[in-house]
């Protein structure tokens, strides 16, 4: 059986403008018929690493998913920075934010936005693209739903991803769902 696992996700716990924990354990319910593991919202990446750092519960194991902000390639960089490095299996990224995510299934922005969002993304991986954020807001700017919103938007773009694109698209999010798993 499966050990109790608890995610910390990088990500406002306020849900003023939705409840991005509904998002993500929608998410990952595509891929886990129990055993999900609780989610604590950690807001801010700093305040996300306090809270996995001091996560005490016996007998649960912790993990911390956050945005890399910066190319894959500095993972290792970025685990060295935040003095994570003995932690790197509990830790997954979202790289370069989970932006990205959405504008790796891009038919799920054009259902959602009811617009071609489509034509006016880069034609390059989702991971390698800066500032995902910037361009998912450029690119669904003039839409009925409005320009992006990082939490309105978010929580209902995380329930309608598939999770077996992502988990072939992104290593990280591939190994996250192995972590919760075991």
């Amino acid at each position: 059986m499966a050990t109790k696992k608890t995610l910390i996700i990088e990500g406002s716990s306020d849900a003023t403008n939705g409840d991005l924990r509904q998002g993500f354990d929608k998410l990952l319910s595509k891929k886990m018929d129990q055993n999900k593991p609780k989610i604590i919202l950690g807001n801010g990446k700093s305040q996300a690493i306090k809270k996995f750092l001091h996560f005490k519960n016996e007998g649960e194991e912790v993990g911390l998913l956050m945005d890399l902000d910066q190319p894959e390639t500095n993972r290792t960089k970025d685990l060295q920075a935040q003095k994570l490095e003995k932690y790197k299996d509990q830790i997954f990224y979202m790289i370069q934010a989970v932006e990205a995510w959405f504008i790796s299934q891009p038919d799920i922005l054009d259902d959602y936005f009811n617009a071609d969002i489509t034509k006016k993304l880069p034609k390059r991986r989702p991971a390698e693209i800066p500032e995902p954020k910037d361009i998912l807001k450029k690119a669904t700017k003039g839409t009925k739903k409005g320009e992006y919103h990082e939490i309105k938007h978010a929580v209902e773009l995380l329930k309608r991803l598939d999770a077996t694109k992502l988990e072939n698209e992104f290593p990280d999010f591939k190994n996250l769902l192995a972590f919760l798993k075991k």
